[in-house]
């Protein structure tokens, strides 16, 4: 069973042909995530306690917040405001005296709200998460040979994940795998990369008068899916035609 829940979501991340597989496995995390620390579990002591230590950036901030759980979002900001005025009044008192203090005074100021503020609770699990599939991923690429035909067969790569990817089957894989590996993610990652430009032109071309992409369904979500190849998942899209 566990095993399964490992590589389920991999097999399904793999499977789908709309976004680069490891994006879609973040998306899937980040949105688990946010739920989990706005649900049931924003009153868990051990979550609070990591909510009040973390926090979590503006992006995750807004995503929290489209919850629509204004008393929960309320209350864990509530603490994780204590938390971070306890750690920043020494401080800011301390650089508010600079005078007397010496130049030192602002900088320890400035470096401790930074460790104050640096953190978000959700990005830490979406890492923590990603590497966890990533270890099932070359795993289940070197000791199942349907897996990598299905990899093969996918959407490709963003150029946000193909480094990283690249490097890693260097050090996971090798003989015929690895030729395998480095085949497939070269191919389907440019495949996808060329289908981008090709939808991205024929959006440039609809906006003259006359165009006769003017009404082509490949437009649509076109911008969002060249952004999402070069950086990663950024914009949500609909699938396309």
């Amino acid at each position: 069973m566990r095993d399964h829940l490992e590589t389920a979501p991999v097999w399904d991340a793999v499977r789908q042909k709309e976004q680069c597989p490891f994006c879609a496995l973040r998306s899937m995390i980040e949105k688990q995530s946010v739920e989990r620390f706005l649900g049931g579990a924003v009153m868990e002591p051990e979550i609070r306690l990591r909510t009040n230590a973390a926090g979590f950036c503006s992006a995750h901030h807004r995503m929290l917040m489209a919850q629509k759980d204004y008393q929960g979002y309320a209350l864990m900001m509530d603490t994780r405001l204590k938390e971070v005025i306890a750690g920043a009044a020494p401080s800011l008192r301390q650089a508010g005296q600079g005078g007397l203090l010496g130049r030192k005074a602002p900088e320890k100021a400035a470096k401790r709200l930074r460790e104050l503020t640096s953190r978000c609770l959700v990005c830490e699990s979406m890492a923590e998460h990603v590497r966890a599939y990533r270890d099932t991923f070359f795993r289940l690429y070197r000791e199942d040979g349907a897996f990598r035909a299905a990899f093969a067969e996918g959407h490709g790569l963003c150029l946000f994940d193909l480094p990283d990817a690249l490097e890693e089957a260097g050090k996971r894989l090798n003989g015929d795998t690895l030729k395998a590996f480095l085949q497939a993610a070269s191919d389907t990652s440019l495949a996808a990369l060329n289908t981008a430009r090709e939808d991205l032109s024929a959006l440039c071309s609809s906006f003259h008068v006359g165009s006769e992409h003017k009404n082509n369904p490949r437009c649509h979500g076109a911008l969002e899916r060249a952004v999402n190849l070069l950086r990663g998942t950024t914009f949500e899209t609909e699938k396309t035609p």
